[in-house]
């Protein structure tokens, strides 16, 4: 796979899955096996689910399919985005060492943060364009006359 195409792809999944938390927080809490506390007042559970799983993700994703134009000028950015997600798979697993085994809906999480942040690591690694390449060839030096 190119680096364009796993650009597009891991773009438009983190966007969709922080749309999904923006709009539906509820669905969202759902999916990550969370729940309202007794204590707590819904509204203000339900606006953290929209802002770190929902207005987060969807920046993340916006930026990520910014950098499919070209993905080797936007390396860096790749590489940021997907050093974060490989710091959550690594906090997952931290959970399981102290914490013990999650489940499977536990490790699922740990092998889409791998798949996502890995994707977008190999991405940002990957070979310049031919064009790149050749534009950083020195030009001949012209010779007086």
């Amino acid at each position: 796979m190119n680096a364009r195409v796993a650009t597009v792809l891991t773009g438009s999944i983190i966007l969709l899955l922080g749309l999904a938390a923006l709009f539906y927080p509820e669905r969202a809490m759902g999916v990550l096996g969370f729940a309202i506390p007794a204590t707590e007042r819904g509204n203000s559970v339900l606006g953290e689910v929209r802002a770190t799983y929902g207005g987060i993700f969807v920046v993340m994703g916006v930026y990520t399919l910014l950098a499919t134009a070209d993905p080797w000028a936007h390396r860096a950015r790749l590489l940021f985005i997907g050093l974060m997600w490989l710091g959550a798979c690594a906090g997952r697993l931290l959970g399981v060492y102290l914490d013990g085994n999650p489940g499977i809906f536990g490790w699922l999480g740990v092998v889409f943060e791998l798949a996502i942040g890995g994707t977008l690591v190999a991405a940002s690694q990957a070979h310049a364009p031919e064009e790149a390449l050749v534009a950083r060839v020195p030009a001949p030096p012209i010779e007086a006359q």
